[in-house]
């Protein structure tokens, strides 16, 4: 995993997001949503609501796992959890902004 973007801002300006990326192989998507999103709100992943009450965990990493076999296509996937926006891309990539 890596973070492109700083979570806490020391402009005064309200957060923008982080940006992370992380390696499929090594890491569920489902599980990088929770700590990519714990890291934006600045708290313990087990502080926020259970992810299936936003989205199927299982059925997102099926999606996300049959486009790591196929490196011709390209997925995104987006929703809004624990009052953030995420999209999350098959390349790895996770963007969790503030609603």
């Amino acid at each position: 995993m890596s973070n492109e973007d700083s979570p806490n801002s020391d402009d005064g300006d309200p957060p923008k997001g982080i940006q992370l990326q992380y390696d499929w192989s090594s890491t569920e998507p489902s599980t990088a949503v929770v700590e990519t999103t714990a890291q934006a709100a600045n708290c313990d992943h087990r502080e926020l609501s259970p992810l299936y009450d936003s989205i199927d965990p299982d059925a997102f990493d099926a999606i996300l796992a049959r486009t790591r076999t196929n490196i011709d296509t390209t997925t995104s996937i987006s929703f809004t959890y624990a009052g953030y926006s995420v999209t999350v891309h098959s390349t790895g990539t996770i963007h969790v902004a503030p609603v």
